[in-house]
């Protein structure tokens, strides 16, 4: 049986490489961008993507060098790289502007779209983001274990995680695709003049929780949510309340 990762087929030409990409949704609705966490491919939205089309048209794609994108040259694998390939898909696609979200090492290149492309975006939302080198990982499993844990003593649903929502083409190039925070420093103090509605959420299980409350007090115009049962990625745990950020977030903000 063939899973959704092969099924999709969608790919523009953009800055040398070829995007992979999926539209869905009314073209009537405002458009939503989602830019991937680490480590997944386009159709690890799927959890989210049907409340979310109630209520936006939907961008998804793989930055380059993951998914099913190609790689580009070795030092075009940076946030701003990842924001203007993301622009000129947009383009390629006729249009104009949209809502962008991003998790966890998404929200790094959200952060770069809103410096260098704000008259394309309406808002912009970073889950679980923190803009410093990355820290640590291993705490993060015991905190996922203890969002689990809340999550089961809730009754709430479990998310079945999908082993194709990680699949790659090109391993090596996806190796280089995550290095993009070695050569790009923490832009918290720039985000500081953006004259955008920002949106910064992230889960009480996440080791990010400082730094993401840290990046929506020196940002004006943010607004922070902690997400009560939700490690890092917290889409994965709380994909209705992820849902009703966004929708909450463009319905007060951005319109």
């Amino acid at each position: 049986m063939s899973t959704p990762y092969q099924n999709s087929r969608n790919f523009a030409s953009v800055n040398g490489v070829s995007l992979h990409y999926a539209l869905d949704g009314k073209d009537t609705y405002p458009l939503l961008v989602l830019v991937n966490m680490a480590s997944h491919n386009l159709t690890c939205w799927e959890v989210v993507m049907a409340p979310l089309l109630e209520s936006f048209q939907v961008l998804r794609f793989d930055i380059r060098g993951t998914g099913k994108s190609t790689g580009g040259k070795n030092d075009d694998y940076t946030f701003s790289q990842y924001g203007d390939d993301l622009v000129a898909l947009m383009d390629v696609l006729d249009l104009d502007k949209a809502l962008v979200v991003g998790v966890a090492y998404g929200s790094r290149t959200v952060a770069r779209l809103a410096l260098n492309h704000p008259t394309r975006l309406l808002g912009v939302g970073m889950f679980d983001v923190a803009l410093t080198p990355p820290v640590e990982q291993k705490g993060q499993h015991d905190l996922a274990r203890q969002a689990m844990a809340l999550l089961k003593q809730a009754g709430e649903p479990l998310v079945a995680l999908q082993k194709y929502w990680r699949f790659y083409e090109d391993r090596a190039t996806a190796l280089l695709a995550h290095t993009a925070h070695e050569s790009e420093p923490d832009v918290t103090a720039q985000l500081a003049s953006v004259n955008l509605p920002v949106l910064i959420a992230c889960g009480e299980q996440d080791m990010n929780l400082a730094e993401s409350k840290r990046i929506a007090q020196t940002v004006p115009s943010a607004s922070f949510s902690a997400m009560a049962m939700a490690g890092h990625c917290s889409v994965f745990y709380r994909p209705q309340l992820f849902v009703q950020l966004i929708q909450d977030f463009y319905r007060k903000q951005c319109v």
